[in-house]
């Protein structure tokens, strides 16, 4: 034993592109290789899309829609209006008689030419600045065709003439004049939004001062934290801080020079910089934010001739946008059961094996795919209404709906996955807590139920991400289709794909819905998903630039991987200084969702349920421990490991 009283001095930096990337933020901040800095494009919407395909406004020539937009002077800038047009893509024209037979006038001037989105049902129309005016900003639809409504009391900025134009109803919209809301149009801008925050993630002081050793105990902290950045005229870059002793009550977010001057122990800490624009053309820029500590031990005795071995590392990685769970309720249990979906997996004792055979259950317990049935009707994202209604069939099923029962089966038993919309096509991702990582399941990806495949590289099962980035790498050729029974086979074959729902090029873009709890509740979202495509605002969208091409349609997008993949289940394993001979202290963290207790294996003892906190008593030698969480449903998650060696 040693007594170890005295200072600590530690720092971390932020200055590299990477170092910015582990860093949420909101959308409209663009991190660059010399620092963050406001991205140039701006979404303007009064909706989200939370609709369904049938509640349109017709246009006809005397039947006219009108759109209002609230500009300011920043505003006025070169951009793209993008409207939702069902009536259109359901009845299949061209491109050419879509131009022909729809008008769009802005403040009176014809916008023109009004081009079709690939595979959507979205049209898009340039904007030119010269078109635009401070105040209010009318755009006028004629013709044929039809917009979608989203209903709601506000803003109120949505119209309907069945005069030609000559007089506007605010009120009255849709079939039969009984909607009133906003139509589904958005306008993007070329420029700099307004403000947008980047926050750090979560910095543990005492993790840094450990330095790969035990987690040490001080009883006061000095904090300095500095930023380096350009602010040219009308810009500007405020740098906020907070802080917590036990990462779970957190201090008010204040000016950084303040908000480490109060009475908490600021072990945990963040800071936030607030990027703004008054022009909208000009952008600060941060270019590197640096934190320095010097930290008083705590007084009292210290073990001494302890290393640490081994310590699982867990990812800090969290996305910038919620993620709504599925929780434990009443229709859950009724699928789990109803179907018994236990036996499905039973038989098999590695976790991947058991998702594979779930995986095929879904695609051969709704046979008839790509059938609208006799009802001629879209079930929503619903597992106990697909299962009952696609044996005759009833009503349509398809790639949506097969991920949709993959999805909510597997939430049934306890494992986590999501929803993942492709370009012309629906999958699912999985958590796999053997491999540690998201894994892609093309549970509808034909209509032979054989084909319900995932997808693998170099023997290792592919993210939506990873297959993407392959393909634009020239890659598609090494990837390969694993099917449950079979050969597996090579996506394409020189430039063609073997099926047409492993064609790489649908992953040219792809979203993420933000929510896997559709079982218990459809919002928010859209009540026909996929059935003439995607037009609600809830899923989030990788682009690889900071201006979207992919899907210019959409508000919500992302290049930050950490936003799509951040890990799940995985058990983090403190170890901290003790005062008493022969132990340290252990905290155990994780981020699984639904969780319910730990489990803790001592050297060679057996698994036995645990507290997060404990101290562990050592003995001369060689000392291991293993942990992992445990959810409602009973799953583990993926094992972490702590070895300390104790000499004398």
């Amino acid at each position: 034993m040693a007594e170890s009283t005295g200072f600590k001095s530690v720092q971390y930096s932020w200055q590299s592109q990477d170092d910015f990337q582990s860093c949420t933020r909101q959308v409209g901040i663009h991190v660059t290789t010399d620092g963050v800095r406001l991205a140039p494009s701006v979404m303007i919407q009064d909706e989200l899309g939370r609709t369904h395909n049938g509640n349109i406004q017709p246009l006809t020539a005397s039947t006219q829609a009108r759109k209002d937009f609230l500009l300011t002077a920043a505003d006025v800038a070169d951009g793209t209006l993008y409207f939702y047009d069902s009536t259109q893509r359901s009845s299949g024209r061209t491109d050419a008689s879509v131009s022909a037979t729809t008008r769009v006038k802005l403040n009176g001037q014809r916008l023109q030419p009004i081009r079709h989105l690939p595979s959507t049902g979205w049209r898009m129309v340039r904007v030119p600045a010269t078109a635009l005016q401070p105040g209010v900003n009318s755009f006028v639809f004629s013709g044929s065709g039809g917009l979608l409504i989203e209903d709601s009391m506000y803003p109120n900025r949505s119209a309907c003439s069945t005069d030609g134009g000559r007089t506007w109803d605010y009120d009255a919209m849709g079939p039969q004049g009984m909607s009133d809301g906003e139509f589904l149009v958005r306008l993007r801008l070329n420029r700099n939004p307004e403000r947008s925050i980047l926050t750090s993630p979560v910095v543990d002081l005492a993790l840094l001062a450990a330095e790969k050793g035990l987690l040490p105990q001080f009883d006061r902290a000095t904090v300095n934290l500095q930023a380096e950045m350009d602010q040219p005229p009308d810009t500007a870059i405020i740098v906020e801080a907070r802080c917590s002793s036990d990462g779970e009550l957190w201090t008010p977010w204040q000016e950084a020079s303040r908000a480490f001057a109060g009475d908490t122990l600021p072990r945990y800490l963040q800071w936030r910089a607030a990027l703004s624009s008054l022009s909208g053309q000009a952008t600060p820029v941060l270019k590197s934010v640096r934190l320095v500590a010097e930290l008083q031990l705590a007084a009292g005795q210290r073990l001494s001739g302890v290393t640490i071995v081994e310590n699982t590392p867990v990812s800090s990685v969290r996305s910038s946008y919620r993620f709504a769970f599925e929780q434990p309720h009443t229709r859950l249990e009724l699928l789990r059961k109803q179907y018994d979906l236990k036996k499905v997996i039973s038989g098999h004792r590695r976790e991947w094996d058991r998702l594979v055979a779930l995986r095929n259950w879904c695609r051969h317990s709704a046979p008839k795919g790509w059938d609208s049935g006799r009802t001629q009707w879209c079930p929503p994202w619903d597992a106990l209404v697909i299962l009952e209604t696609n044996k005759t069939p009833l009503a349509l099923c398809m790639c949506t709906h097969y991920s949709t029962l993959f999805v909510q089966t597997a939430a049934a038993l306890g494992y986590v996955a999501r929803h993942v919309i492709l370009d012309h096509h629906c999958v699912a991702e999985v958590w796999s807590n053997e491999l540690r990582k998201w894994v892609l399941m093309d549970t509808g990806n034909s209509e032979n139920p054989a084909h319900n495949c995932h997808f693998e590289h170099d023997g290792m099962p592919l993210s939506a991400l990873e297959l993407r980035r392959l393909w634009k790498q020239g890659k598609a050729s090494e990837v390969w289709a694993v099917y449950l029974s079979g050969e597996p086979e090579r996506i394409i074959d020189g430039d063609k794909p073997l099926r047409s729902c492993a064609d790489p090029k649908l992953y040219r873009r792809f979203g993420m819905a933000m929510r896997n709890n559709h079982l218990l509740t459809p919002f928010p979202g859209e009540l026909t998903h996929g059935n003439g495509e995607y037009f609600c605002d809830a899923y989030l969208w990788w682009e690889d630039a900071p201006v979207p091409v992919e899907s210019p349609e959409y508000g919500l997008t992302s290049n930050r991987e950490g936003d799509f993949y951040w890990p799940v289940n995985e058990t983090a394993i403190e170890l901290y200084e003790s005062t008493e001979e022969m132990e340290i202290g252990v905290i155990l963290r994780s981020d699984t969702p639904n969780f319910a207790v730990f489990e803790v294996k001592l050297d060679r003892c057996r698994w036995h349920k645990h507290s997060s906190e404990f101290i562990w008593k050592l003995k001369p030698g060689r000392n291991s421990l293993q942990a992992r969480s445990v959810n409602s449903f009973g799953v583990r998650g993926p094992v972490s490991r702590a070895v300390v060696e104790v000499t004398s």
